[in-house]
């Protein structure tokens, strides 16, 4: 095939990608019972269900993020980090999938402490450069260049207006961010279901309130745009129902930069958590049955 027919073609399955309406409820996960054999599917980058007993195969691990019997969604183990004040800020685990690709998603299940207030920040897929797998960290506060890009999965507590754990939202770092008048920095932009605009925060007919001491299947993905078109997208998903879908959104300007980065992240407790006056000596989340594809995955089916 000439290298132009290969470009078209890449284009061409962008712009479908754009215009497809999401699916719901299983997805990978019909072809895999219990999860069993799933990593071994061509579309699957990353999957842990942590019965190894340890985190080997993640990268960059820090804090207390460990694996534990502790009550797990399924099989024997699950991983958990809690956040103890004034002694940890949680814990944290980075997966890379280089040289990346233009369309990511991820699926955990969560649990939070039954007594849990609010977390700082959670999951994130990242895009950078292939050879420079660092460029989307440490960007806090300033808007990308088109070179790398970010978004997460989280809770948001909206000053308090929200029930813990907060309400499901995304926090985006991309080429045509909003900046914080009052600080003049681009702090990460949250998108609120239902979409596809950006929304508002506590509005209580479409706010997506996840479920204390309970497992919940969060599932979120990232699409790459078409340098110099506003055709990416991200969306999430809760226990399998598309509970926020936003289009048109630039997140790159280069063929570059691709999802290259999964971030599994309790994070909590800083000094700069603005939810501090909540904290409490001890909250914890538990993390289990990690899957990261190319396609969706979808909760886990049971016998």
């Amino acid at each position: 095939m000439k290298a132009g027919s290969l470009i078209l073609l890449c284009l061409l399955a962008t712009a479908t990608w754009a215009a497809d309406k999401l699916p719901q409820g299983p997805g990978l996960t019909a072809k895999y019972p219990l999860d069993a054999n799933i990593a071994k599917d061509p579309a699957v980058l990353f999957a842990d269900d942590f019965e190894s007993g340890d985190l080997k195969k993640w990268d960059d691990k820090s804090g207390t993020l460990t694996v534990t019997t502790d009550a797990p969604h399924a099989g024997q183990r699950c991983a958990v980090a809690p956040m103890e004040k004034g002694k940890s800020t949680g814990g944290e685990a980075k997966k890379w999938f280089l040289p990346g690709h233009d369309r990511v998603f991820a699926r955990v299940y969560v649990k939070f402490s039954a007594d849990y207030q609010y977390p700082h920040h959670f999951l994130w897929l990242g895009g950078s450069p292939k050879n420079d797998k660092w460029r989307p960290f440490g960007k806090a506060g300033r808007k990308p260049d088109g070179t790398y890009f970010s978004t997460g999965m989280e809770a948001w507590f909206a000053w308090g207006k929200n029930p813990p754990p907060g309400e499901l939202h995304m926090y985006a770092y991309h080429m045509d961010m909003a900046v914080d008048p009052k600080m003049n920095k681009y702090w990460g932009n949250s998108f609120y279901p239902p979409g596809p605009d950006a929304g508002k925060a506590a509005q209580d007919k479409t706010r997506v309130l996840p479920k204390l001491n309970q497992w919940q299947c969060w599932e979120f993905m990232l699409q790459a745009n078409t340098p110099g078109k506003a055709d990416g997208r991200q969306a999430m998903w809760l226990d399998g129902q598309l509970v926020g879908d936003f289009p048109n959104i630039r997140w790159r300007d280069t063929d570059d930069a691709r999802v290259t980065v999964f971030w599994l992240e309790h994070y909590g407790y800083d000094s700069s958590d603005p939810t501090r006056q909540y904290h409490k000596d001890k909250q914890t989340v538990w993390f289990d049955d990690v899957v990261v594809a190319t396609d969706y995955i979808g909760p886990r089916v049971e016998k």
